[in-house]
């Protein structure tokens, strides 16, 4: 069994992350490769083979792609922060638009069309077999001349990388996909690469159009440039007319850079996916007086990790296979601690799986059933207004004396009372226009487009991390079931009101949302959302049905509630 130390876990989420830039930068030189046997395809395949295998074993192709594997690492390296932070809440478009602009976005952006650039630059050179790949010797005027084609697929890879970056990377919020099924990385690599490769191929299409039709109009501007920095001149005819850059050679390469640019992207966010999802066992803390082991963190610890989304992840990923897979393991959870005699690994099991469920509900009630209140404030609470009357008045009233005692009420203290009185006048109507203006330019359709926070944002951002719900969810009612056979002494039946309580509060807030008009609407990630908020509904009710079936005989004996009884009723006469 895999022990993780609690000083160590960042090493832990470290090693896999670098494992996965490490096999990004491995599949990375494996598509160079290819594209190099593709793009030196001849008829006389004997010499085909051999060119291209030269062309991979040579020094220049490692010592250039040392340049861009470099590359690659540190960009893996700012992929990964956001796998290991919790995603902050964009409230309005505003928001999401400042987050654009972040240091750390810049910098992604930067590297993205880097490495587009120096993917055609690689190929360029190693294929073209000088080192001048953008210029060769003139033939009939003396001097230098510029390849414009060479030219146009080196800025291609600039292109490719910036549109990319704007069109998936910049919005893309990384959540994990966590398997079904437990299968092996390779497995799962194999199936996402061949149900995602026909999409990549078409969607590269698109990115070439808007570059040859740019490339089009702006041609004499880039011409111009290039051919001022390299101090260089144009001897051959220019691709400037549509027929010849509509040339079958010309786009093949531009797609086949595109493909090749968006295929290392999102296999590094695959490989980042499969490499951070696996399935780590945690110990449990069978002692809670006697323990010296403080370097192993425990499933509790795991468990408690809001901070670091991944590790709470792994955690409830353990706690749901330990639930449905091993015995043994549940053996512990149901002992009692030695000395003392309590079920110090249940009570902690229970209570975090509870708190995340009661807090998980919670916020999606608030976040369902918002209303906008009047923008009124109401500065004197209770104990002002008590504090206030007793200062009218001039009288203490105390405990131990019924006698009404009358204080003498000063200037100075009247001075006082009348200073603080006007400032809280000033502050509240100050305020009070304040939170006025705002509505009145929040009532304009443009601004409140912009400033205003976005329907449904925060449901979505709540169900974003709804799988550690669902792996609670069937943990909990899986352990309540078990212990009808495996808890010998009976610890489970304390909790078991509470976990039938917490099961139907989810099941009415998710009631409550599904029959609201939010789920018909698309959202940033529709099918994401849909497919969170399907398996909560599903994961809720069969769990329910698990935990009454299995004690339908005991319900009476639990001391339920009214409410609680009348919900559990329909699932008694299965009419849910």
């Amino acid at each position: 069994m895999m022990q993780t130390n609690k000083k160590g876990y960042k090493e832990l989420l470290m090693q896999r992350m670098f494992l996965a830039i490490i096999s990004t930068i491995v599949i990375q030189f494996f598509l160079i490769s290819t594209l190099l046997l593709i793009t030196n395809l001849n008829t006389n395949y004997e010499s085909w083979l051999q060119s291209t295998w030269t062309a991979i074993t040579s020094f220049r192709m490692w010592s250039y792609f040392c340049i861009l594997a470099t590359v690659t690492f540190f960009q893996g390296i700012i992929c990964s922060k956001s796998f290991s932070n919790t995603p902050p809440y964009m409230k309005s478009r505003f928001a999401k638009f400042c987050g654009m602009l972040t240091s750390q976005s810049i910098l992604l952006c930067t590297l993205h069309v880097i490495i587009g650039g120096l993917l055609v630059w690689l190929h360029l050179l190693v294929k073209g077999g000088t080192y001048n790949f953008l210029t060769t010797e003139c033939k009939v005027v003396y001097g230098t001349c510029l390849m414009e084609e060479q030219y146009i697929l080196f800025l291609s890879g600039f292109w490719c990388g910036l549109y990319f970056f704007l069109k998936t990377s910049l919005f893309r919020i990384n959540y994990l996909k966590f398997p079904i099924i437990s299968l092996s990385k390779v497995f799962r690599f194999k199936t996402e690469i061949c149900l995602m490769l026909p999409s990549w191929m078409i969607k590269c299409v698109w990115p070439v159009v808007y570059y040859l039709v740019a490339y089009y109009f702006l041609r004499s501007y880039c011409r111009s440039i290039i051919l001022f920095l390299i101090s260089a001149q144009l001897e051959s005819e220019p691709l400037s007319s549509i027929s010849n850059l509509l040339s079958l050679s010309l786009i093949f390469q531009l797609w086949l850079y595109h493909l090749t640019y968006v295929l290392t992207i999102e296999t590094m966010y695959l490989l980042f996916d499969l490499y951070l999802t696996e399935w780590v066992p945690f110990d449990f803390k069978q002692s809670q007086t006697f323990s010296n082991e403080d370097s192993v963190i425990t499933l509790t610890e795991a468990l408690s990790m809001d901070k670091i989304p991944i590790m709470q992840q792994l955690g409830y990923l353990d706690l749901v296979t330990m639930a449905e897979k091993e015995k043994s393991r549940r053996g512990i959870l149901f002992t009692l601690s030695q000395p003392g005699g309590h079920p110090y690994n249940w009570n902690c099991i229970v209570e975090k799986c509870t708190s995340l469920i009661k807090k998980f509900s919670d916020d999606l009630n608030a976040a369902c059933t918002k209303i906008q209140e009047p923008l009124t404030m109401n500065a004197p609470t209770s104990t002002t207004i008590t504090k206030n009357a007793a200062i009218q008045t001039g009288y203490v009233y105390r405990m131990r004396n019924l006698v009404r005692e009358e204080t003498p009420v000063s200037a100075q203290q009247d001075e006082i009372k009348t200073y603080v009185e006007n400032e809280l006048f000033i502050q509240k109507f100050i305020k009070t226009k304040w939170n006025n203006f705002l509505t009145y330019l929040l009532s304009k359709p443009l601004i409140s487009y912009i400033f205003g926070e976005i329907e449904g944002g925060q449901v979505c951002h709540i169900l974003f991390n709804g799988q550690s719900i669902i792996w609670a969810v069937q943990a909990i009612s899986s352990l309540a079931v078990l212990s009808l056979s495996e808890d010998s002494y009976g610890i489970v039946q304390k909790d078991l009101p509470l976990i039938i309580t917490t099961l139907l509060d989810l099941k009415q807030t998710l009631d409550k949302l599904q029959k609201s008009n939010f789920m018909t609407k698309k959202q940033g990630d529709d099918q994401f959302i849909k497919q969170i908020f399907q398996s909560l509904c599903t994961t809720t009710k069969r769990s329910i049905y698990r935990v009454v079936i299995n004690f339908e005989t005991y319900i009476g004996d639990l001391a339920l509630e009214p409410a609680t009884m009348e919900q559990l009723h329909h699932f008694l006469v299965y009419r849910e």
